[in-house]
């Protein structure tokens, strides 16, 4: 090898060292250094209108959304899966799975129900519950497996 070529692989290792030690040890020593802090002059003032202050909204939530089928974290072994629960009488319930969603009224009874279709695996379900513009939400874990348990 000649000179040059030995000289330009050194310099290519060096400069590759530099830049691996910069990814794996740069956020440590940046973290380190200390703060750099500075104000910018004010070249205008702030007027004179008062500051108002947000109105804050109405509480949102609806009360008593329980679901009561499935439980969470259940491993089921039917592809068809019902849920159920009660809500306030009138509500409207959306269940949304991974695959599909079902909307249903709750009954005069406070009860509902509606099936969703699972895919074989974890199953988010969120089930949303609706009365006079105003919301309330439950989330569930299922898992699906086709063989029998």
């Amino acid at each position: 090898m000649n000179k040059d070529a030995l000289l330009a692989t050194f310099i290519g290792f060096g400069i590759g060292l530099l830049i691996t030690g910069a990814f794996l040890f740069g956020p440590n020593i940046v973290s380190t250094l200390p703060r750099l802090s500075f104000t910018l002059p004010r070249l205008w003032r702030e007027s004179s209108q008062p500051q108002v202050s947000p109105i804050p909204s109405p509480e949102t939530r609806v009360t008593g959304l329980t679901v009561t089928v499935p439980i969470q974290e259940a491993f089921v072994s039917d592809e068809d899966l019902l849920v159920s629960g009660t809500a306030p009488a009138g509500s409207t319930i959306v269940i949304a799975g991974v695959q599909n969603e079902t909307v249903a009224t709750a009954s005069a009874d406070n009860t509902f129900s509606g099936k969703l279709t699972l895919v074989e695996g974890k199953n988010d379900i969120v089930v949303t519950a609706y009365i006079e513009q105003k919301e309330e939400i439950s989330r569930i874990t299922v898992y699906y497996t086709p063989e029998q348990l």
